[in-house]
């Protein structure tokens, strides 16, 4: 059974498709790309449920340093 670490929650098909392009250009396999019509409440859903939530800045930080792990 495969768990992903990471979720990206986009709001559009177009940003979904840019998401699994880049994670499959990395060759990143532990995260689950989910569109949502409805990030704002997803985001609340989140918080409630005190799943930890990433930025732009933490997600570039992750992908620099599996970059980085692979040299």
């Amino acid at each position: 059974m495969h768990i992903p670490r990471f979720l990206f929650r986009v709001k559009d098909r177009q940003i979904e498709d840019e998401a699994r392009t880049m994670m499959d250009a990395l060759g990143v396999t532990d995260v689950e790309i989910r569109r949502d019509d409805t990030i704002l409440d997803a985001w609340l859903e989140d918080y409630k449920a005190m799943k930890t939530t990433y930025g732009l800045a933490e997600i570039q930080t992750y992908l620099e340093a599996l970059l980085s792990d692979r040299n």
